[in-house]
């Protein structure tokens, strides 16, 4: 399962079709109505008023991974090697669980895997468990594999952690149930892993800028996120991203947050303001002050224009494009 195959899975041609492993009493908790396009809706129970089903957040506060019990049989138990053996796409039974919502299938895995190491395979597109739960935005798959100390500062092979799946596709509340504390883990590794680059340079607060979601930002300052973090491309913040889009609301949420932040400089020497200049969102800056430095700049459009047109090439060219900048 991947990116590239979008909410697809092998399950998705045959819904009811057998994954191939011997899984006993534990590939059975996903009812066929829980299975939408690869997640759970626990909003769309709850509008149908399910009788026992909270709102999502309530839930993630709950969620416990529960230690087998002594008196618990493992007799029905596969043996290991099946449980955690990858398939042609690099794929375990964890993968397959985490990426269609089975909770109870989830947290029997977790309960039975002999490493932790185990719940951070990657498939081969560098997908982990963790990653394929935010990815279909199961929030408390995202929770559990948290609480049993699954890496939320794992790769994939675009370089992107959990968290920048997360931030990408606006999923809030996995972002929560990732970045909540978990008591026994230590807090340092949430603030290392919101710094994290991905291979195109970018943070966290880099992918929610150019997704234009002011509560994705919220969430990420929330938990420690720095708002003034560069991308190692050009050199823009997060405020550069939003004015360079146009994005009137978050610019104004931004500079709220940062005063000064329209002073700040990319490495071509250009503020936020400069790039907002022909858009919807210069409105958000407020008026220039006369007696203030001119953060418009003194560059030329043409100047510009070759300026942004090699980034845009440089960019392309980290996509695995072939070209000349020249």
């Amino acid at each position: 399962m991947s990116a590239k195959k979008d909410s697809e899975t092998k399950l998705r041609e045959d819904e009811y079709a057998d994954s191939g492993f011997v899984t006993g009493e534990i590939s059975g908790p996903c009812d066929s109505n829980d299975i939408d396009s690869g997640m759970i809706d626990y909003d769309e129970k709850n509008s149908e008023g399910e009788s026992g089903v909270k709102s999502i957040t309530d839930r993630l506060s709950q969620v416990m991974v529960s230690v087998q019990s002594p008196a618990q049989s493992t007799a029905d138990i596969p043996p290991l090697y099946l449980l955690f053996q990858q398939d042609e796409d690099g794929d375990t039974q964890l993968h397959i669980a985490s990426v269609h919502g089975c909770e109870k299938s989830v947290g029997t895995l977790i309960r039975v895997c002999p490493e932790k190491s185990w719940l951070d395979v990657p498939n081969d597109y560098g997908h982990t468990p963790l990653h394929l739960a935010v990815m279909s935005g199961n929030a408390i798959i995202t929770r559990m594999l948290v609480i049993a100390g699954a890496d939320i500062g794992a790769r994939d092979c675009l370089g992107e952690t959990p968290l920048h799946k997360a931030t990408a596709a606006r999923h809030i509340e996995c972002l929560k149930a990732l970045l909540a504390k978990v008591p026994e883990h230590q807090s340092s590794k949430v603030l290392t892993v919101l710094e994290q680059k991905n291979y195109n340079g970018q943070s966290c607060v880099h992918l929610a800028a150019s997704a234009g979601s002011v509560e994705t930002m919220k969430t990420l300052i929330h938990y420690g996120a720095k708002i003034d973090d560069r991308e190692r491309l050009a050199g823009w913040t997060a405020l550069h991203i939003a004015a360079r889009r146009g994005d009137a609301r978050l610019v104004a949420f931004l500079r709220e947050r940062a005063r000064g932040a329209g002073g700040w400089r990319d490495q071509a020497g250009r503020t936020p303001r400069w790039y907002a200049r022909r858009n919807a969102a210069r409105h958000a800056f407020g008026p220039l002050r006369p007696d203030s430095d001119s953060d418009w700049d003194s560059d030329d459009d043409t100047n510009d224009s070759d300026n942004e047109s090699l980034y845009e090439k440089i960019k392309e060219s980290r996509s695995g494009s072939s070209i000349n900048v020249a």
